[in-house]
């Protein structure tokens, strides 16, 4: 038996009895499934007899260690079964010392490699210590319900659970309650009340409670309150002040990346090495890597190679995470030689473990057609696995893979109808598609009214994805469906903003700035994207860099726009350095310059963009800005498509009639053509016709013409003017 065990039943017990007084087991809310048993040893249990109190909640602590093990994959049902008979027979009334016969599963039973996760074993072990008065239990649920990793994410049952152990006096749970109620995360949102009680804990020295404070005042925060990035480093020095690891790592992080202090890299990286050094931290490690590879926003050059190094080890520690990311970066040659089934195999290794995020981080690589191949039925078993296990997300990824993934025939009423069930689930993002499909009339008869209800629904409650898709809706219109309507626009980007959406202010900006649904206001709104463009957003600089280079602040001012594009693309967006391309290759206020232009192309498609790589394969074709070498351009251009972006055979047909890759090639470019109308390119169909019309390489054919003119007009997408307006 370990001395660490017994610590930690202790702790329990002492927390557990002064949260319970009385013995009193809390109320639990529906979990959908019977309440299991209690066993016949806690059934005889008096919670007036002190020494009965203490071995009953020592033996929780017992079901909650054996509940992680379900949890985590370490355990099978006949080891725990036996462990249980173990614990209930230790029983004995007359004998007080029988806590210290308490022993931890893991050195009873010892711990199953390769077991499956059964979180619903886990979870009926958690009720079981939750029901002998156990608030630790209590936060498990929570726990287990809120991050959703091996079961559904559900904030409402999550936060019903925290409530529970607040009421029971857990500190942890005060924490939680509070921070749901800030961002509106399973209950109506109430701010005030819930940064009040954060800043109760706060201000009694609860480390954890004031890197909380400073999460919900970051700018780029998921849940944010407020954008105030001076006030979020003030309350993450008073956490590493008190020693609070976590407190250091995100001083760190802000430093390096210039949030709310003047920017130092290297002292920045400095305090996260220290910590890393110190403890063997895997966040840490994690935190370094996603630095380096931008996937936090951060504003150090990217090295990709160093962001490897980092996870790697970070998983060679054994951290989730860090295998997560190590097994990607492998899988796609990002930061290191590329071996798509080493990281297949690590992806795989967690999800044959229930691990839900890495069954969605395995269906993503086997439906990218840019990494390899697309396996659609292993990605579909994929997502239907992390799905089985009440994973949401997996739906909507699913209801993506029918519509938005180009390399894979679109089936909008299959998509649709994964939607539904995500929506069902109670998943927010399903419920926004099902809304925004139903409007469109994309899979299913459309209903403008009623699928404008359903994203004003979620609009109401707070979802700032749903304001601002809303937004963008009534920003474009949508051909003859719906008006566009600045105003309304406007509105909802700005109630958006409100509920601390950086996408919302950043569209709030623009539409100011531009005199959109508003009084015009160019310093206003540039102030508003600027805002968040400092904070190191990189949609916000490509937002501020759009407003310079198209003459919205009153002058078109390129030098400008450059930098802005720089600055994202430093933050890891390569579709920065297309426009950038875009500018040098169309020419103005900055004299043309090709070879520029294919050198930004060039490096955007060498980080992965598929545009860049489009323009690239163009400009050799042709020979524009590098020596023209029209097969290995055509054939680029010709990959592009392959990976999924129709809009390249639509370039691949118009290189074949320009003339300036060889003679021109009427039926080359109808193949193209075709191809990319099959996969929903409606300019593709009007190209055909035109070229019909005017015979160019092919027979003049007017009532072929006629027919693509008309298929052209079937295929028109409304979607297409919805635009994507992302939180």
């Amino acid at each position: 038996m370990r001395i660490g065990w017994l610590l930690v039943a202790s702790v329990v017990v002492s927390g557990s009895a002064e949260a319970s007084p009385a013995g009193q087991a809390p109320t639990l809310p529906a979990l959908g499934f019977a309440s299991p048993d209690v066993p016949r040893a806690i059934q005889a249990a008096k919670p007036s007899e002190e020494s009965r109190d203490g071995f009953v909640l020592a033996l929780a602590a017992s079901y909650i260690a054996l509940g992680d093990l379900y949890r985590d994959g370490k355990t099978t049902a006949a080891a725990a079964e036996a462990a249980l008979a173990y614990y209930r027979g230790l029983d004995n009334p007359g004998r007080p010392a029988a806590i210290y016969a308490v022993i931890s599963p893991s050195d009873l039973i010892g711990v199953v490699k390769d077991a499956p996760a059964d979180p619903f074993a886990a979870s009926k072990l958690y009720l079981q210590a939750a029901n002998m008065g156990s608030s630790e239990a209590l936060m498990r649920l929570g726990d287990l319900y809120r991050e959703g990793r091996v079961v559904a994410a559900d904030a409402r049952r999550a936060y019903l659970f925290y409530d529970q152990a607040a009421k029971a006096g857990n500190a942890d749970g005060k924490l939680r309650v509070g921070e749901m109620l800030a961002r509106g995360q399973g209950v109506a949102r109430d701010t005030g009340k819930g940064l009040a009680m954060i800043a109760a804990l706060a201000d009694a020295g609860n480390p954890e409670a004031l890197v909380l404070l400073g999460d919900l005042y970051r700018p780029g925060a998921q849940g944010m309150v407020a954008m105030e990035p001076d006030k979020a480093l003030d309350y993450y020095r008073k956490a590493a002040s008190l020693g609070y690891d976590v407190g250091k790592l995100r001083v760190g992080e802000m430093t390096a990346t210039g949030q709310g202090t003047t920017q130092d890299v290297q002292a920045g990286l400095a305090m996260i090495e220290e910590v890393v050094a110190r403890t063997r931290n895997p966040a840490g490690l994690v935190l370094l890597g996603s630095l380096y590879s931008r996937t936090d926003g951060g504003v150090i050059a990217i090295d990709l190679g160093k962001a490897f190094g980092y996870f790697r080890r970070a998983a060679d520690s054994g951290d989730e995470t860090g295998i997560l990311r190590t097994g990607e970066m492998l899988a796609r040659g990002r930061g290191t030689a590329q071996s798509y089934q080493a990281g297949r195999a690590m992806l795989t290794g967690l999800a044959d473990h229930g691990d839900t995020f890495a069954l969605i981080a395995l269906g993503d690589l086997l439906s990218d057609a840019a990494v390899a191949p697309v396996d659609l039925a292993a990605a579909v078993t994929s997502y239907e696995k992390a799905a089985s296990l009440g994973h949401s997300d997996a739906l909507v990824r699913l209801g993506d893979l029918y519509s938005r993934n180009g390399a894979i025939a679109s089936d909008p009423p299959k998509a649709f109808a994964y939607y539904v069930r995500a929506s069902r689930a109670g998943n927010l993002a399903g419920k926004l598609r099902v809304g925004e499909m139903t409007v469109l009339g994309q899979g299913t008869n459309r209903n403008v009214a009623a699928g404008l209800a359903q994203m004003n629904a979620l609009a109401d409650e707070g979802d700032a994805n749903a304001m601002n898709l809303l937004g963008g809706l009534y920003q474009r219109g949508i051909g003859g469906l719906l008006p566009a309507n600045p105003v309304t626009a406007f509105g909802y980007f700005s109630k958006s903003a409100e509920a601390g959406s950086v996408m919302g202010a950043v569209h709030a900006g623009e539409m100011k700035v531009r005199g959109q649904g508003t009084s015009k206001d160019v310093v206003g709104g540039l102030q508003m994207v600027k805002a968040v463009a400092d904070a190191g957003n990189g949609e916000a600089l490509m937002s501020l860099a759009a407003l310079l280079a198209d003459g919205s602040t009153g002058k078109v001012d390129a030098t400008e726009a450059v930098l802005a594009y720089e600055k994202a693309a430093a933050l890891g967006r390569p579709d920065a350095l297309v426009r950038i391309g875009d500018i040098y290759r169309l020419g103005g206020t900055i004299p043309a310059d090709p070879a520029k232009a294919f050198d930004y192309y060039r490096r955007a498609g060498m980080a992965g963009d598929e545009t860049g790589r489009l323009r690239q394969g163009e400009m050799t074709a042709r020979g524009e800005g590098t020596r023209q070498d029209i097969p290995a351009g055509l054939e680029l251009v010709r990959q592009v498509g392959i990976a999924g972006d129709p809009y390249a055979y639509v370039v691949l047909g118009d290189l074949h009639l320009s003339g300036a890759v060889g003679r021109v090639d009427g039926a080359a470019a109808v193949a193209a053509y075709e191809n990319a109308a099959r996969k929903g390119r409606a300019d593709a169909l009007l190209r055909l016709g035109d070229l019909y019309r005017d015979g160019k390489g092919v027979p003049a054919d007017g009532g072929k013409a006629a027919e693509y003119y008309l298929k052209a007009v079937d295929a028109e997408n409304p979607a297409a003017s919805a635009g994507d307006v992302q939180n």
